[in-house]
């Protein structure tokens, strides 16, 4: 979550206590809402300006959720010296795989997801391949170049790759 919607989420969860706060002698029975309200609440006759305040609480609710659903994509921290640190986006590990697999003899399409995992990172392989593909040499092939790829651009420990054939393709364009 950014900062940004830190603040927000601050802001929005402090307006409701006080609002839920408020309603509790109400609720329980303990004031009338009709005798209090004109006492503390002068703005009751303007709906204008609680109609704003509603919409503004709609809108902070509205964006929270949305960075609350929204998939965080995640850096992998690769070396961490005295200058600094160098990042990897999960993203550049996932095209360096999907280079990597698609020029293997009998694949067609591939698309990678890379995992950050405690000691290392994990990776998914989704590929199309051709039927007279051999899939189980052709798995273990991408796993073996996957790891030393991986590891030699990055740095990175390769714990795991996970081939899934997702589907077979007729045949693998060739360019002349």
């Amino acid at each position: 979550m950014q900062p940004f919607d830190r603040g927000l989420l601050l802001l929005y969860t402090f307006i409701l206590t006080l609002l839920l706060l408020a309603a509790i002698p109400f609720l329980a029975g303990w004031l009338d809402w009709r005798i209090v309200a004109p006492l503390f609440f002068p703005l009751t006759g303007q709906p204008e300006i609680i109609l704003v305040f509603l919409g503004l609480l709609i809108l902070m609710g509205t964006r929270l959720f949305w960075a609350g659903i929204r998939p965080a994509r995640k850096h992998v921290i690769v070396h961490e010296g005295a200058s600094g640190q160098v990042r990897i986006a999960l993203t550049a590990i996932e095209d360096l795989v999907e280079k990597v697999v698609s020029p293997n003899s009998g694949v067609r399409e591939v698309k990678a997801r890379v995992l950050a995992l405690p000691e290392g990172i994990g990776i998914k392989v989704q590929a199309t391949v051709t039927p007279d593909t051999q899939i189980p040499d052709l798995s273990r092939t991408i796993q073996e170049q996957v790891k030393e790829k991986v590891f030699e651009v990055t740095g990175l420990p390769v714990q795991q790759v996970h081939v899934f054939v997702k589907s077979f393709a007729a045949r693998k364009p060739r360019v002349e």
